[in-house]
């Protein structure tokens, strides 16, 4: 599909020009405020927001001074890769690092067309040319100010806007379809592990193998090389392993024939997590992978198929990583934390018969088949949503 657009009577302009800095501070204690956003609780690539902090309950630094109203833009101008533009639907307070911006004259700029410009990858890749540090890079308001685009006539940023929220609109559908079915997953889970019969077993004696990860040396310095997994293969709440992205490392011999993720292997994170996100996920290797070996901050577990399903074991420990149980075992260490893995695994597990593993997993199976569907339908909105983003606003330069 494409929109055909003739930008011949569109006009060159800085966002200083049509877009306003809010810079209403007041203090969080004596606001009334209810809500507040920290980075953690603005989502990469999404408009909408599902999460915050509760003013008086959950800490809040001395920086969170900026009162933004429903339908201001957000946009966090801290780490500028990952991102960051929302547009919250209730008021609150953000910290000093988040732009709060909304458009200086609706006969100019409209409100709702804010967000795709600040969405598109053309004014992203201009944000990462334009930060500072390299550590924790961040955007001035002077760069951010100075960033140039083609803004369109009124009607047709109106018209613009209608069809790029209809399909915002319909992204936060499916994402709304996918935790309903998780909700629902995760209550079976539940449930059917609550109730399931067989004897107590412990979780390392269900294993014929728990092998530690380790990083090795860089490509082509030692015998073998090998993709080494990182904290990516859990991202977006991946259930299966996949290897994309993952670095190439070098190991001995002898290390890679120990290590090398086979069918059915689980691994799990030893270290990492944050506050709103414990430690202690997994994701099982399934089918033909290319070699890869888990890396230090992980371990690898490899289920003895005699007493349990290697999928069934990985079902458990993903249902009580969800329901917190990984947060009895473990420990914080600076910013890090790490799970206990000799304690977590030393726990025991009701543990039913083969027959009765395979009913449940079966069960299951309907849920993931109904979650790739949804996904899949994600992925193909995504794909378009981001050409049309690049035919309006242009592409990364």
């Amino acid at each position: 599909m494409s929109l055909s657009l003739d930008k011949t009577t569109w006009k060159r302009v800085t966002l200083k020009e049509v877009v306003r800095h809010v810079t209403d501070r007041v203090d969080a204690e004596t606001s009334d405020l209810e809500r507040f956003l920290a980075g953690e609780h603005i989502p990469s690539g999404s408009l909408s927001i599902t999460d915050w902090g509760v003013i008086g309950r959950d800490p809040i630094g001395p920086m969170f001074y900026k009162r933004f109203k429903p339908g201001h833009v957000l946009y966090v101008s801290r780490r500028t890769y990952l991102r960051k533009v929302a547009v919250p639907e209730f008021e609150g307070i953000t910290g000093e690092k988040t732009f709060v911006l909304e458009t200086l004259d609706e006969n100019l700029l409209l409100q709702e067309f804010l967000p795709f410009l600040l969405s598109a990858e053309r004014f992203h890749s201009y944000a990462i040319a334009h930060s500072r540090g390299s550590v924790n890079p961040y955007l001035n308001w002077g760069e951010l100010a100075a960033y140039e685009f083609d803004l369109p006539p009124l009607d047709e940023q109106q018209r613009l806007a209608d069809l790029l929220w209809a399909l915002e609109r319909h992204r936060a559908e499916l994402d709304g379809q996918v935790s309903a079915i998780e909700a629902v997953l995760q209550r079976f889970l539940a449930d059917s592990f609550r109730a399931a019969p067989g004897p107590q077993v412990k979780i390392v004696d269900l294993c014929t193998d728990v092998i530690g990860g380790i990083w090795g040396s860089p490509e082509g310095e030692a015998e073998v090389d090998v993709l080494a997994l990182g904290p990516r293969v859990y991202a977006d709440g991946a259930t299966q392993l996949l290897t994309d992205g993952s670095p190439v490392r070098s190991v001995s011999r002898r290390q890679a024939e120990v290590r090398l993720v086979r069918d059915g292997d689980i691994i799990l994170e030893r270290s990492g997590g944050s506050p709103s996100q414990p430690v202690g996920r997994v994701v099982i290797a399934h089918g033909e992978l290319a070699p890869c070996i888990p890396t230090d901050f992980q371990r690898l577990l490899r289920p003895n198929r005699e007493v349990v399903e290697p999928r069934f074991l990985f079902w458990r420990l993903r249902h009580d990583w969800v329901a917190g149980v990984t947060r009895s075992y473990a420990k914080k260490t600076t910013n890090i934390t790490n799970l206990s893995v000799k304690d977590y695994i030393a726990r025991s597990i009701a543990v039913p018969s083969i027959a009765d593993q395979t009913h449940l997993l079966g069960r299951v199976t309907s849920f993931e088949d109904a979650l790739t569907s949804v996904a899949g339908e994600r992925s193909e909105l995504d794909v378009f949503r981001r050409s049309l983003h690049d035919e309006i606003f242009g592409g990364a330069e």
